[in-house]
């Protein structure tokens, strides 16, 4: 690395010292020769430009300081470009850096950084209808992406406050409070399998998912693998996509490895390429059909879910 970038989110830097721990770390870098700047994010969806333009200045080394949101962000702007990127997780979930097996202290996970090889990852990509567009919009992820119960969770905060009072509890009691409030609607969903094959059904939850685990949820994805891992709930009542979840999230069991005999549904595992998510026509819908990925509500009412031809160098430490 010659010339770095730390990108900084700004609201998780306002306290425990972390902006100055941030710059003890570009020192560390300029000690050794290398150009270094530090950059706050200019706002929730600022980063991806700002990313684009660090690329287009020769920066080559991109030192994400936030949490999967920031990165989500960034990631907009220097997919399929040579620039490496890198995580120092000071988000609530940081899924990603949990996966790549990074340490929370922000120290030591950039220690670690610094001999990592840059891994070029395969990125899932998701096209959606965006609130205020005309056309759909596409971006780019490295966790998952879906529809469903699960998108309006990522919706409770929009500003990130509760994340950051709450942590990783705020998640769980706004799920529950999700489970017995928000209604639970079906969307026509088409899969195309790794076999080529078609599969379609109505579901209720749909998560594309690239990574192996999601905090306590083991989906089993594979970052590095040109296919998605798809979590499925067929349609169902509020009891049944309770008792999926509960399966999900606890006991590991699904679909896949039952027999078929239970009323209330399980978690259903395939491997797909490309996903395509509809409103039921005639269904009349209480609430918005969400779309999210990587945490992040981006779109409504459908989604085309696919792997990108587009990677991204990631620093991961093996």
């Amino acid at each position: 690395m010659r010339r770095v970038l730390f990108f900084l989110n700004p609201l998780l830097m306002q306290r425990r010292n972390r902006r100055a721990l941030v710059e003890g770390l570009a020192r560390q870098l300029r000690g050794e020769g290398c150009e270094v700047e530090l950059q706050d994010t200019l706002s929730a969806h600022s980063a991806g430009e700002q990313a684009k333009d660090a690329v287009a200045a020769g920066f080559d080394t991109l030192f994400v300081c936030g949490g999967d949101g920031t990165l989500f962000q960034v990631i907009q702007g220097v997919a399929g470009s040579e620039a490496t990127v890198g995580i120092i997780p000071f988000g609530t979930g940081n899924v990603l850096a949990q996966n790549l097996r990074l340490p929370r202290d922000p120290v030591a996970a950039f220690s670690l950084l610094r001999r990592a090889e840059a891994v070029p990852v395969p990125l899932g990509r998701i096209s959606c209808k965006s609130p205020g567009h005309a056309q759909d919009r596409t971006w780019y992820f490295t966790i998952a992406a879906g529809m469903g119960v699960h998108a309006a969770l990522m919706n409770l905060a929009p500003t990130g406050s509760g994340k950051r009072v709450g942590g990783r509890a705020a998640y769980f009691a706004g799920g529950f409070r999700l489970l017995l409030q928000h209604p639970v609607d079906p969307f026509d969903l088409e899969l195309t399998l790794i076999d080529g094959s078609r599969r379609t059904l109505q579901a209720s939850e749909l998560i594309a998912v690239r990574v192996p685990a999601i905090n306590v949820w083991r989906p089993g994805g594979n970052l590095e693998a040109p296919e998605l891992q798809v979590a499925i709930v067929p349609a169902t009542t509020r009891l049944g996509l309770a008792h999926a979840s509960f399966h999900a999230l606890l006991t590991g069991r699904s679909a896949n490895g039952t027999n078929g005999s239970s009323r209330l549904p399980y978690p259903e595992y395939v491997t797909a390429t490309q996903i395509a998510c509809r409103p039921v026509q005639d269904h009349t819908y209480q609430s918005p059909l969400l779309v999210e990925a990587d945490g992040e509500v981006i779109g409504l009412k459908r989604a085309s879910i696919t792997i990108a031809q587009r990677r991204l160098r990631l620093l991961w430490p093996r």
